[in-house]
């Protein structure tokens, strides 16, 4: 399957039927209209000559525009490289001398990303071979550093292409998660893994009943948003975006457009429920949860008495989000992350950390139509990712359930979970380690993984000048919530020399913000 077929097939089926609405009022699509406005970008892209093979980067909230563009692309054959709106000029430069897309398609205006000013930092740098800039309400900006920029309006006035260069094993697009080593990976996706991926999770999930709406309040930009917008593609239910998150918003959106559909994390989710008051929704037919922040497990009780269905589901951008679903009949089960894979293709199996043997807890390996390429352009990080049966190594710690797929337990190793994100420690190690007094640096996560705690030693490092340091060159949700200056790391001797003991740095990160909770 291709994303073309996949929208096509959805069309036909209720061609006058709304599918796109933009909570701003920035629009309405019905589904007739969605294929028309994708054929007609695709040709825009096509006379600016991109075609088979190019990528294209997608600097954009949630909007209906995002899922036009992924859709224009694909059919032409053409990648999407997804930017976080969150990204600040570093992120954002790595990104595109990394993919080295052929043109960019950037939102202007939007709070927080800068589009103007980042693009003209970064841009005389890049080594991205760009030929023009695609852009959303750029007020008449015509270029930036010496790159054109088009209009979207200019490509959308094309007449609609209905050449098809869609394939399924065409690379579609690429999220980015965080690298241990150099820097943040791109985890490369076939049109085949995400229309598939997008059909089984229709099925799982009931996006094809009578009046199924989709809130797309999660940045399309990740697996986590983008996997149930697609769902709600591939079972012809309307998608309503909101670019950017506010709770009594969000609470009115849900009634008025009679939302039957959501995912978010805990957090977002709590949030949520506090701005309803009380006041029950229609019912729900699904709202999957992610747990990033200890106690997670209110959501089902306190979202779960709102009628939004609440459960607990598992993924990742290699295997997709919603991979794994919990059943909503197992009211205990509902509130952990795992489940059973919404294909029946999928396989799951646990090996244990010691013994390397497939065994009923370790390492959660899966395999299915939904997992990634590979990371592009890293080879050796794909070949480390995946078995010598070809299973994909998630990191995750899991226990099988008899006869009903795995539960999630835990993140192997150090890796945190801020503002939603798969952080690694090391990015934000890297950035410290370079500024002036700082000899060494050690992030460890608290409160679960979701705090970010650095350790830093050196000739006097100053934690507030340190802190703003941050709080100019790293994204919001990668800045550290503490800086502490220490004299000596806790260390322990092994076969391999000393290591830093991170286990006992969690404790101190621990210990550091119990004190300042009882000073308080």
């Amino acid at each position: 399957m291709t994303l073309t077929a996949l929208l096509e097939a959805s069309a036909a089926r209720a061609p006058d039927a709304l599918a796109l609405v933009a909570a701003d009022g920035g629009g309405r699509v019905t589904w007739s209209g969605f294929v028309a406005a994708a054929r007609r970008l695709a040709m825009g892209f096509a006379r600016q000559g991109i075609g088979p093979g190019d990528r294209v980067a997608l600097w954009c909230p949630n909007r209906p525009e995002h899922l036009i563009a992924q859709f224009a692309l694909a059919r032409l054959g053409a990648a999407t490289i997804h930017i976080n709106t969150r990204f600040v000029a570093a992120d954002v430069a790595g990104l595109l001398d990394r993919a080295r897309p052929s043109a960019v398609v950037a939102a202007f205006g939007f709070p927080g990303m800068n589009t103007t000013e980042i693009l003209a930092e970064i841009l005389p740098d890049t080594r991205a071979p760009l030929r023009f800039i695609l852009g959303l309400d750029a007020g008449g900006i015509a270029e930036i550093a010496g790159v054109p920029v088009l209009p979207w309006a200019e490509l959308d006035a094309s007449p609609e292409r209905h050449a098809d260069d869609s394939a399924p094993d065409a690379l579609c697009l690429t999220f980015t998660t965080s690298g241990t080593t150099a820097g943040p990976k791109l985890v490369a996706h076939t049109q085949a893994a995400i229309a598939t991926h997008a059909r089984d999770v229709a099925a799982r999930t009931g996006t094809g009943e009578a009046d199924a709406a989709v809130l797309a309040i999660v940045p399309l930009c990740g697996t986590f948003g983008l996997s149930l917008a697609m769902a709600g593609i591939a079972g012809g239910a309307r998608i309503v975006t909101m670019a950017r998150f506010d709770a009594a918003a969000a609470d009115t959106l849900i009634r008025e457009q009679k939302i039957t559909h959501m995912v978010g994390g805990d957090d977002l989710l709590l949030r949520l429920a506090e701005a309803a008051g009380g006041r029950p929704h229609a019912p729900f037919l699904f709202t999957g949860f992610a747990s990033f922040h200890p106690g997670a497990d209110r959501v089902v009780d306190i979202c779960g008495a709102l009628n939004m269905a609440p459960r607990g589901v598992y993924g990742s951008s290699e295997c997709q989000a919603l991979f794994a679903l919990q059943d909503p009949a197992d009211p205990i089960r509902c509130r952990i992350g795992g489940g059973t894979p919404a294909s029946g293709a999928a396989g799951i199996r646990a090996r244990d950390i010691e013994t390397g043997l497939v065994a009923e807890a370790g390492e959660l390996e899966f395999s299915g139509p939904s997992l990634f390429m590979g990371y592009l352009g890293d080879p050796a990080a794909t070949a480390r990712a995946r078995t010598a049966d070809g299973w994909f190594r998630s990191g995750d710690f899991g226990r099988m359930h008899p006869g009903a797929g795995f539960d999630y337990e835990t993140r192997l190793g150090d890796a945190l979970r801020l503002g939603g994100f798969l952080v690694a420690p090391e990015e934000i190690e890297a950035f410290l380690k370079q500024q002036p007094g700082v000899a060494e640096a050690q992030v460890v996560g608290a409160r679960g993984g979701s705090i970010a705690v650095a350790f830093v030693s050196g000739d006097a490092p100053d934690p507030v000048v340190l802190a703003a340091a941050c709080t100019e060159h790293l994204a919001r949700f990668k800045q550290p919530s503490r800086i502490i200056p220490i004299d000596a790391f806790p260390v322990t001797d092994g076969p391999n020399g000393q290591k830093i003991q991170r286990g006992k740095l969690r404790e101190m990160a621990e210990a550091a913000l119990a004190a300042e909770m009882a000073q308080a």
